[in-house]
């Protein structure tokens, strides 16, 4: 469960998301249980920069010196991300003794297990844990998240070499279970997600009383999708990211609508429906799958909404196919803001700039880095 501080003013620590397409940075302040924006930056890569196979310690620390400005943050300690494939998530299913006692002896257990599963040396590894819910069945009783202790090294170096202190490193799957837990308050009765459509894969967090229950790759990202564009029409990869962006796919029935002006469009969204659909299906099975298995386990519980985040989930009508193909309410996560039960004030925009100023990026690209910035006062 997410605890806050009651402190009025509370400032957060810098959330730092250094993903496969950029750096985001947001720091927030936190005024009773409502958050409020300081700072949102982010700088986005190019195209040329994400075909390079330069991803080197020190084009890191560069891309987060031109990310965090000196003189815009308070402070500068961070809270920095990893994300797969540096980190794996292994359902465990430990004896009570071991989950709640803080022994070396428990400790060990859970560490050697979880390296075990990770086929890694135990000395090689961070590993962490947290205990699930009571479930209804005989299902896993915890979480173990386990990640290469010199990429945690490596993160913590680039962030001080770019002049900041990195007091923790956090995965990017409970960052948004935080943020999820943020925008809005969920019924003690379902079972919600986040859905992470990101570059390289398409990440699901399905949450019970705001712990995270599953965490798992359920298909391809945004660069797979550009790529399956670009063979089938045999466009350049700077062509399909513009058309996949700005035309998006059909709705089932509506994506050769004859009106005046929209004819081209519509019918190039329903083509960009028929090349992805094999992917869009894929995520659609294993994110049903994974409902199916998480309310078999907690029983008397119901499907909640599906929250999208990552640049995938600015591509135009997606919750709206996957609301239709799994009868689940499936909203981009700035839908929330503004809500009753929203306690996040920012002024994300749908169109952003790519620049580093407040409000030019939608939520969904910044979702990470809020989730940072919100652990920091837990």
């Amino acid at each position: 469960m997410v605890q806050w501080h009651k402190t009025r003013g509370t400032r957060t620590s810098i959330g730092l998301d250094v993903g496969s397409t950029g750096v985001r940075a947001v720091q927030l302040v936190c005024v009773g249980e409502r958050f409020e924006t300081l700072h949102a930056f982010r700088n986005e890569r190019t195209r040329i920069d994400l075909d390079s196979a330069d991803v080197s310690l020190a084009r890191r620390i560069e891309r987060i010196r031109a990310c965090v400005p000196v003189s815009s943050f308070r402070g500068r300690k961070a809270v920095a991300s990893l994300d797969a494939p540096d980190v794996e998530f292994h359902a465990l299913d430990m004896p009570r003794a071991v989950l709640t006692q803080e022994t070396q002896d428990g400790g060990s257990a859970i560490q050697w297990e979880v390296a075990r599963l990770m086929n890694a040396s135990a000395d090689s590894v961070e590993v962490r844990h947290w205990a699930l819910p009571e479930a209804s069945t005989g299902a896993s009783n915890a979480i173990g998240v386990g990640a290469q202790r010199e990429r945690i090294l490596e993160t913590v170096e680039a962030c001080t070499r770019a002049g900041l202190y990195c007091s923790s490193v956090e995965t990017s799957a409970t960052a948004l279970t935080r943020l999820g837990s943020v925008i809005h308050r969920w019924p003690s009765e379902t079972v919600w997600g986040v859905l992470d459509l990101g570059h390289r894969g398409s990440r699901l967090v399905l949450c019970v009383d705001d712990v995270p229950v599953l965490v798992r790759l359920v298909g391809s990202g945004g660069d797979s999708w550009t790529r399956s564009i670009t063979e089938s029409l045999h466009l350049s990869r700077k062509a399909a990211e513009i058309h996949k962006c700005e035309h998006g796919i059909a709705l089932a029935g509506r994506g050769l609508r004859q009106t005046e002006g929209s004819v081209p469009d519509s019918e190039l969204a329903a083509i960009l429906l028929n090349i992805m659909r094999p992917e869009l299906n894929e995520i659609t099975a294993e994110v049903k799958r994974s409902y199916e298995y998480i309310l078999s386990c907690y029983a008397g519980r119901q499907a909640g909404d599906l929250v999208l985040v990552g640049g995938g989930a600015a591509m135009k009508n997606l919750p709206e196919y996957w609301s239709e193909a799994l009868g689940i309410t499936v909203r981009r996560v700035s839908d929330y803001l503004n809500s009753e039960h929203c306690r996040l004030q920012y002024a994300s925009g749908r169109e952003g700039d790519g620049k580093d100023h407040l409000g030019s990026a939608p939520l969904e690209a910044m979702a990470t880095a809020f989730g940072l910035a919100i652990g920091s006062v837990a």
